[in-house]
């Protein structure tokens, strides 16, 4: 548990360091941002003033900024101390390495997630907990508050509102600054985003497939094309390949309710289920795990859905595991 802990608060510490990092004065920021001039960083690491510019436009005035200037100036000295600190324990850090490769192993990591207890975490934190039913939907975000806690207000977006984008430039360096210090790797963390079943011993892949578009049909699920990458592939190198195949299902009136909360949702839509092969010949059906009660502790209360469009997600989310579960064991 210290460790998924302590990993989540080295995420989010790196980005508070990366955010104010992404936006640097470079040319193609420059070119995207025309509208901002002069220099973007928050706050100059060789002299520790707050850049004006930035902290006007993050709604904090004159008076703020004269206030944080001069804690800035004195922590940096205090941070460019502790680097021989860190220096000198990284022959140490470097001795836990084993105790990371076991703490990471799928079977580490279940056991440790399990352990995690959002509410003890709260009140840890010394925050305070609203109470109620795990099934219940919360009227509004957070329903748990950490004291000090910095989040966004809450923003009353009219439906269906592109938010505006984010550069290449800060994204590779906010992402690129967290991987550096998260144990997990890219398997990992997509493997935990993943809910994936064997096929029963006896079924087949024509077995699987009828049986996935009967229970679509029987919920209402439109199929509505997939992909057999395999075959493409094979075509493609004129080598085989195992068999890859993504199914797309809809549910037209809930995809535009998520639009109309959140148009960028669409990348992740129509639903889809693949079916592959492993290495040793196994068949697999997966698809990504979106579980809206994930977002129940989230503290930025722009994550709230309504309680109808919570019950829509939910029910997508239950169907597609019924699609799959047919699927798993062939049954028509």
């Amino acid at each position: 548990m210290r460790s998924i802990t302590s990993l989540l608060c080295a995420l989010i510490v790196a980005l508070f360091i990366a955010l104010p990092w992404a936006g640097a004065d470079t040319e193609s920021y420059k070119k995207s941002h025309p509208h901002m001039t002069g220099h973007h960083m928050m706050m100059n690491p060789m002299t520790g003033w707050m850049n004006p510019m930035m902290m006007n436009s993050m709604m904090m005035g004159p008076a703020m900024t004269g206030m944080m200037n001069p804690m800035m100036q004195m922590m940096n000295p205090m941070m460019l101390m502790m680097n021989p600190m860190m220096m000198s324990m990284s022959p140490m850090m470097q001795m836990m390495n084993p105790a990371i490769d076991g703490a990471t192993r799928a079977e580490s990591l279940d056991s440790m997630m399990r352990m995690m207890d959002p509410k003890l975490f709260l009140a840890s934190m010394g925050g305070t907990y609203e109470k109620r039913e795990d099934d219940d939907v919360p009227n509004k975000l957070p329903v748990g508050k950490i004291p000090g806690f910095p989040t966004q207000s809450f923003y009353d977006h009219p439906p269906n509102t592109v938010s505006p984008s984010i550069s290449d430039e800060a994204k590779k360096n906010a992402f690129q600054t967290m991987m550096m210090m998260s144990p997990l790797s890219m398997r990992d963390m997509l493997n935990i985003m993943t809910y994936k079943l064997p096929l029963e011993d006896g079924v087949t892949w024509e077995d699987a497939v009828d049986s996935m578009k009967l229970r679509a049909n029987e919920v209402n699920f439109k199929f509505v094309g997939s992909s057999p990458m395999s075959k493409e592939i094979e075509a493609l190198t004129g080598a085989p390949s195992p068999r890859i195949e993504i199914f797309r299902f809809c549910d037209a009136l809930v995809a535009r309710k998520i639009l109309d909360y959140m148009p960028e949702f669409i990348i992740f839509l129509p639903c889809k289920i693949a079916m592959i092969e492993d290495a040793q010949g196994k068949l697999w059906i997966m698809t990504m795990d979106w579980d809206v009660s994930w977002l129940n502790f989230a503290q930025n209360p722009n994550s709230h859905l309504s309680k109808e469009l919570r019950a829509d997600a939910k029910r997508i989310r239950d169907d597609i595991r019924y699609i799959m579960e047919g699927a798993a064991s062939g049954e028509l």
